[in-house]
């Protein structure tokens, strides 16, 4: 193999692992307090067609990407994430009356239990409580409900954030 060639499969190796890295959505999170009370606040969004719809998240089928989200130097040295929250409609958390869709259960690879309580259990809490990731297969067209859920440091309570709307394409990829 010559320099020329080799240097052409590293450019492609490195070009692939640049599109796959390309399609993870991330979002950021900040906590404010307005009138004692402290809140989840999403600082921007990840749909393209809505920028201006913070915390939205879209993504095109087949796309499988980690979604993220990661609190702000200042909001992370006292709050953590702690969980993960879906609902089928943005109105029933954790609602045995109203499980959670099927297309939400199988693209996120929830444990059967997560149905009834809408908990992600395949997210997972990283870099000490500042960032939150879970892994989107993104096979079905669906629309899920998100909320998060941070405590704070101390143990002095726990925060969340306003509920939030995910929409995944279905279709053909």
């Amino acid at each position: 193999m010559n320099k020329t060639t080799l240097v052409g499969w590293v450019l492609l190796a490195l070009a692939a692992c640049g599109q796959a890295w390309a399609q993870d959505k991330h979002i950021d999170v900040t906590v404010q307090e307005q009138g004692g009370i402290f809140k989840l606040v999403f600082q921007n969004s990840a749909c393209p067609e809505r920028p201006n719809e913070r915390g939205c998240i879209q993504a095109d089928y087949g796309s499988s990407p980690v979604i993220s989200w990661g609190l702000d130097a200042a909001s992370s040295n006292e709050w953590s994430f702690t969980r993960l929250q879906f609902s089928p409609d943005g109105a029933h958390w954790g609602d045995p009356g109203h499980p959670l869709q099927g297309c939400t259960m199988e693209d996120f690879n929830l444990a059967p239990d997560d149905a009834q309580t809408g908990l992600a259990s395949t997210a997972r809490v990283v870099a000490d409580g500042k960032r939150m990731q879970i892994k989107n297969d993104n096979v079905n067209e669906c629309t899920t409900h998100y909320k998060l859920v941070a405590a704070r440091r101390d143990g002095g309570g726990e925060i969340d954030s306003d509920p939030i709307i995910v929409n995944r394409g279905g279709g053909n990829p």
